[in-house]
């Protein structure tokens, strides 16, 4: 049985003991503790008494902000930020043998000093080891914080980058065709280039435009892509071999056999991915495989009218076909390059469609004359030979319905270099001789066609005085600067324009589809003014002794729609100066007669004045 004398144990969770316990304030690590809780606090006491200025003695772009708050800190570097952004900071560019200045202005450029900031940082609270002894002893000089735009510096600076730069001399191997057809390789030799990282420059600016110093950028060589040894070694590797032998080329069921000298002005090598190799120009390659066989290819061509006799006939369109300059080029470099050459480039023909299908040409309905005018030219030779020009170019003009003409856009100016002669034209109510002199009569032959074709006139003008050879009323000067003669196509089918020199005559004529008959009524002459004679004193006069009267007439024409309906009526009325005659010289009647020399024995009264 348990011995119910002893003491019971104390469930206390450790071992009885017999030594008393000390008082809390006499155990060392309360102490400690204290000791710990004391400093910090006196730590974080100085952290937050020091912040909210900056330190004693601080300075920031020159400017000392010592002892300032935040807001006196903030307002004494904003004005010198502002300064700083619009101070041009110097650049010069070296290396690689560049030697180049230039200049930025910071606000322009992506840079600023953001004063805020900077007055954050220097007054706030000092909780690091490092702020809070800046405090203790003074301030130094801090550099301000500074907002940069990379995008808009980069773009400063692009100009900068772009005059530096000297693009590489890539070395080439081409090819030099002799007079007796032999062909010789011709070396250009590459060159070192030069450029300037624009990322790098960005960066060097960036941390030095504050210095108060032009900030250095550094340029660096650009090397061609092959070096001169690797072009030298493509003669004999590459180029030689290219132009050893003829090549053959194939495609749509026929060959054609081009000799060294009819292709190698067209193959080249040059870098490719950072090695030499041969390239071709297939534009050339196709130029020289026609002229080898002008079979090979064939241009598609567009669907015309022809007119046989009176009548307008379709002659269908016709599909090309053609080897595409880039499949040339592909084919033709395989054929001559390789382990072994085949020198027979195989070429897929490709077919090329008209513009004017013979389908869409029918559609129009052009199937009738509609229209036809003459008009009887002169004995000038040159002013012939400008209208023959001129009509040339009108002649075969499709206009769909709908479609607007213009005689200046399809003749386009004359001048002599597009063969054009100097011929009497109408300039200041005066006959004077001007380069494309007589279109004038194209454009009242082009405009009568028009007129009884029925078609819609948009723009025309008669001649100042009145010329016997055109109808009244109805004729067309022309005049590059300033007049036009245009009309357009609203019969609802295609029109198509014939225009030329028939024996002594111009001829237009208009076919389509005829929608309207038209008849031509004239007026009788009104407000007639006869011809006066004018005294020309100045150097550039040119007499001239045709006359012509004024006058005024009206022309209608008269419109009828073809199967019927009312008929339509529009009126043009013309004006028409006199043409004056034109004397050279001063006016008789104006002139005062000389006083009469007096009597000699070898002068009789009377005698003119020689």
């Amino acid at each position: 049985m348990p011995n119910t004398d002893q003491p019971a144990q104390q469930e206390t969770g450790r071992p009885s003991s017999d030594r008393p316990r000390r008082p809390w304030f006499r155990r060392p690590t309360t102490w400690v503790g204290l000791g710990v809780v004391v400093i910090a606090g006196g730590y974080c006491a100085a952290a937050l008494a020091l912040g909210g200025q900056a330190p004693r003695g601080t300075t920031v772009l020159g400017a000392d902000v010592g002892g300032q708050d935040r807001a006196a800190v903030e307002s004494t570097l904003s004005g010198r930020a502002q300064q700083l952004s619009t101070t041009p900071v110097a650049l010069q560019v070296t290396g690689a043998g560049a030697s180049a200045t230039d200049e930025v202005v910071p606000g322009e450029a992506g840079l600023a000093v953001d004063a805020a900031a900077t007055a954050e940082r220097l007054t706030g609270p000092a909780w690091a080891p490092a702020d809070l002894w800046r405090h203790l002893p003074g301030g130094t000089t801090q550099a301000p914080e500074v907002d940069v735009d990379t995008a808009a510096l980069r773009t400063a600076l692009q100009p900068l980058a772009d005059s530096v730069a000297v693009a590489p001399v890539e070395g080439a191997v081409t090819f030099d065709v002799r007079e007796d057809g032999t062909v010789e390789p011709a070396v250009t030799a590459p060159e070192d280039g030069r450029a300037l990282d624009v990322d790098a420059a960005a960066r060097a600016v960036s941390g030095g435009w504050l210095s108060g110093r032009p900030v250095t950028l550094q340029a660096a060589v650009a090397e061609p892509s092959v070096d001169a040894a690797g072009i030298q070694s493509a003669v004999e590797a590459v180029a030689r071999p290219a132009v050893a032998g003829n090549l053959v080329v194939a495609g749509g069921g026929r060959e054609a056999t081009l000799a060294p000298a009819a292709f190698a002005r067209s193959l080249a090598v040059r870098p490719v991915d950072g090695k030499a190799a041969l390239v071709a120009d297939g534009a050339g390659l196709q130029a020289a495989l026609v002229a080898a066989d002008p079979q090979f290819e064939s241009a598609a061509q567009d669907a015309r009218i022809e007119i046989v006799g009176e009548t307008p006939q379709v002659v269908p369109a016709v599909a090309g076909r053609a080897a595409p300059p880039e499949d040339l080029a592909k084919a033709v470099t395989g054929a001559l390059t390789g382990e072994q050459p085949t020198r027979r480039a195989e070429v897929q023909l490709t077919e090329s469609q008209p513009a004017l299908t013979t389908e869409a040409l029918q559609q129009l309905g052009i199937t009738e004359r509609i229209s036809t005018f003459a008009t009887t030219l002169t004995a000038n030779k040159g002013r012939t030979e400008n209208i023959r020009i001129a009509a040339s170019h009108v002649d075969g003009t499709i206009l769909r319905p709908g479609e607007e003409f213009s005689l200046n856009d399809t003749v386009g100016e004359r001048t002599p270099e597009r063969g054009f002669n100097r011929a009497p034209v109408i300039s200041g109510g005066r006959l004077v001789d001007d380069y494309g002199g007589g279109v004038s009569q194209l454009s009242t032959t082009l405009f009568n066609a028009v007129f009884f074709g029925g078609l819609d006139e948009i723009e025309h003008k008669p001649h100042s005085f009145y010329i016997s050879r055109y109808p009244e009323g109805r004729e067309a000067t022309i005049d590059w600067r300033s007049i036009d003669n245009r009309f357009r196509n609203d019969s609802g089918h295609g029109v198509y324009i014939q225009a030329g020199i028939v024996g002594n005559q111009v001829v237009v004529s208009m076919y389509g589809t005829k929608f309207m008959d038209v008849t031509a009524e004239k007026s009788v002459r009104r407000n007639v003014k006869p011809p006066r004679t004018i005294y020309d004193t100045s150097g550039g006069c040119k007499a001239s002794s045709a006359t012509a009267t004024g006058f005024t007439v009206d022309v209608t024409r008269v419109m009828t729609p073809v199967g019927g309906g009312a008929p339509q009526r529009e009126t043009w009325t013309t004006v028409y100066n006199p043409e004056n005659r034109i004397v050279c010289g001063p006016d008789p009647a104006t002139v005062r007669p000389s006083s009469p020399a007096p009597s000699s024995p070898t002068a009789p009264v009377g005698t003119p004045a020689q």
